[in-house]
Parts: structure tokens; sequence; C-alpha cells
């Protein structure tokens, strides 16, 4: 029998702050149960859950920079990138531009933030939504 995942119980996931595997404190659930974000207790930085044992296999090596066929296919989808702002509202799939980040896909919205992917990294931002 498997133990149930509770807020505030502790797993290992792969910290992209740290670049390893780090014990963290669960703080979100999905509502099927899964988890979805997590606090690392060594870095206190919070992120979406990533199993360590499903990184290697998600996360394909590239070499020579070349980008992967889903940036590809985002990048020829026709619609153009908004402008970042704080006051305009975004919704998961958006394009963005970001003065200092650059361009950018929103991955995740939810009340009042977008969790938004720009190349390898993942920034929180503000938004009115």
């Amino acid at each position: 029998m498997l133990k149930r995942i509770r807020l505030g119980d502790d797993v290992m996931a792969y910290c992209g702050r740290c670049k390893e595997e780090r014990m963290h404190q669960v703080v979100a659930l999905h509502s099927e149960g899964r988890i979805e974000r997590v606090t690392c207790n060594y870095c206190q930085s919070t992120h979406l859950y990533r199993d360590p044992e499903a990184k290697a296999a998600a996360m394909p090596r590239r070499t020579n920079g070349a980008r992967s066929v889903e940036v590809k296919a985002r990048a020829s989808s026709g619609r153009p990138a908004r402008s970042y702002s704080p006051q305009e509202t975004y919704a998961t799939g958006d394009q963005i531009t970001h003065p200092k980040f650059g361009e950018g896909n929103v991955v995740e919205a939810r009340r009042g933030k977008i969790d938004v992917r720009f190349g390898r990294e993942m920034r929180t931002l503000l938004h009115a939504g």
C-alpha cells in the first residue's frame, strides 16, 4: 500500500536552483492528489515539482544549442508574443516578451501570478488575473 502524500510531507525532488536532487516540502497538491509545487529545504525556493526519476527521461540532452521540437512548434504557431505588463491578464500557452528575460511561454496561470518558461529557466511573474 502506498502512502498518500499530504501537504507538509517531505519528498525528494530535483531543485532547479541547486541543480541537484534535494529534500523538499510539499506546498501544493493537484486535485487528483499529485504533488504540484514544492519548497526546497536547502535554498528555500518554491517551484513546480520535478520528479527526480522522471527528470532524465523528460529532459533529453540537446547538443550545439539545438532547439527542441516543442519550442520550434511554439515559434511557428503564428501567434505574436505580447509585451509583458503586470496590469495585463495572461493564460496558459500565451507567448510574452519580457524586457529583462526575453521571450517566454506561460506554463501556468493562477490568481495574480503566472509561471513563465524563458528558455531553460522558469520565472514566476505577476499579472492582473
